[in-house]
């Protein structure tokens, strides 16, 4: 089999991670497995569950994030989290002139954040959302609190975009 049911201890920083992002009880009676050879956790769907017992496929159901020493969501989970939950702590939304840069991969200047908590800290993983609320990337915040609005300053880095699926679909 391709895939595994998670450990204890790995459920344990899976389920942690879903507080944080706010979508703990939407995931509570949700299967969750690992992908044997990499550290990609999937969400599957019950309609999958049959067709997992009979054959061996090597994907199955959708990646919302990979499990290294924490967990880190996927562009796929994040999307779900944006819209699974309301407004959270770890939630960031920014102009419509900073969601086309960022699909772009670029880093986030912090005039071009409309909101942000203030209790986000240094080097917060946060999921950015665009005005209509859909997950556009994940970053890592640079700075703390309201020094995230700081003007004419890099304040969040993206790690990974929505656009990167359309880039590469090029290729």
């Amino acid at each position: 089999m391709k895939h595994r049911e998670p450990t204890r201890q790995e459920r344990t920083l899976i389920n942690r991670a879903l507080d944080r992002w706010g979508v703990f009880e939407f995931f509570h009676d949700k299967r969750i497995l690992l992908e044997k050879e990499s550290t990609k956790v999937c969400l599957l769907p019950a309609n999958l569950e049959p067709v997992l017992a009979k054959l061996e496929p090597y994907f199955a159901g959708l990646e919302i994030g990979e499990l290294k020493k924490q967990f880190t969501p996927a562009m796929p989970g994040a999307d779900l989290f944006a819209r699974v939950t309301n407004n959270g702590r770890f939630y960031i939304t920014v102009s419509e002139n900073a969601e086309k840069l960022v699909l772009y991969g670029r880093d986030i200047m912090g005039d071009s954040i409309i909101s942000a908590s203030d209790d986000l800290d240094e080097n917060e993983l946060v999921i950015v959302l665009n005005g209509k609320r859909d997950a556009i990337g994940v970053g890592r915040t640079r700075f703390a609190g309201k020094s995230l609005f700081q003007k004419e300053r890099i304040t969040v880095t993206t790690l990974l975009d929505a656009g990167l699926y359309l880039r590469e679909e090029g290729d």
